[in-house]
């Protein structure tokens, strides 16, 4: 059964997004809003959402990003994307690669929540709480539609929710060492994920972990013939990380960095070898998953699934 977390403690989790983390600055609560003192800003809470995302406050290609992500509430669209962990093989192989890497990860540092960032509707998020079962969930997107559907998703777990709306260059949450930041491909959809990644490690936050594609010379090899970092269905053209420039980021701000790579081919570049379940893709799976074996030696792959951990 999912229960909210009550208003009255949300401000000892959220901070303005918009004013420096310096001022330390509390929100007030309201059932309505969580007001901030300092900038008046006003967050409404609706639905049990609170919205920290304001639209006239957002980039141009953040906007474009929201509006590719925005759908209407029917109880036809609310139970698709619901749904929407019904996988293919090929995919699942993927999936349970990078999700797998990422329980590992938390294991080790035993959150007693975890923040999730760009949620979307929540289907990576529950394939996650069914191999680690963790009470409180913080679970966030930039649009309300997609976080509106998050609790529909996962229904039928036990669990004490927060949710909310917010831009992952202005995250509204306080640092909180028993409650690591997570994010499951969804800074690439960033202008500049590796800006994105800077402005959260200058949050101080204890852990972050997060799941990207990667880029390197066949990568960019790939791009030019639009075989990689192909412009998605909301126009963005996705950003994905270089892991020379994540090493120096992670040196300068002074925290632990673990990085597991692999590779993971589309599915719709091998639907033109090989057909869904056949013989023939089994084979070429063996091979990725040799391929990425040997990649992760040198951190060599389409994928990072990536631990950063402050040293002080």
């Amino acid at each position: 059964m999912i229960k909210y977390l009550s208003v009255s403690r949300l401000p000892g989790y959220f901070r303005c997004p918009y004013c420096s983390p310096q001022l330390n600055t509390k929100l007030n609560a309201s059932n309505k809003e969580l007001l901030c003192p300092n900038c008046k800003r006003k967050y409404p809470i609706k639905n049990n959402i609170v919205q920290f995302v304001i639209s006239k406050d957002l980039d141009k290609e953040t906007k474009r990003e929201l509006k590719g992500n925005s759908f209407s509430l029917s109880k036809k669209n609310i139970e698709h994307f619901a749904n929407k962990d019904v996988w293919s093989n090929y995919y699942n192989h993927f999936a349970n690669q990078k999700i797998n890497y990422l329980i590992a990860y938390l294991n080790s540092i035993r959150p007693k929540g975890i923040v999730s960032l760009g949620s979307g509707t929540g289907f990576e998020l529950k394939e996650i709480l069914k191999r680690k079962h963790i009470n409180l969930i913080f679970s966030s997107d930039l649009a309300f539609a997609a976080t509106s559907v998050v609790p529909v998703t996962l229904r039928g777990l036990n669990l004490k929710i927060c949710l909310f709306t917010s831009d992952l260059n202005h995250v509204p949450v306080r640092p909180n060492d028993s409650l690591p930041i997570l994010i499951y491909e969804a800074l690439h959809h960033t202008r500049d994920i590796h800006s994105t990644i800077e402005k959260l490690l200058q949050k101080k936050y204890k852990n972050i972990f997060f799941i990207e594609p990667c880029t390197n010379f066949i990568i960019k090899i790939l791009a030019k013939y639009n075989l990689a970092q192909r412009v998605e269905y909301s126009g963005l053209k996705p950003d994905f990380l270089d892991i020379g420039i994540l090493k120096k980021l992670s040196k300068k701000y002074e925290y632990k960095l673990k990085i597991r790579t692999l590779w993971d081919i589309p599915e719709d570049y091998i639907r033109i070898i090989c057909k869904k379940d056949s013989l023939l893709q089994t084979i070429l799976l063996k091979f990725i998953d040799i391929f990425s074996w040997t990649g992760n030696l040198f951190h060599f792959g389409s994928f990072a699934v990536v631990s950063l951990e402050r040293s002080r």
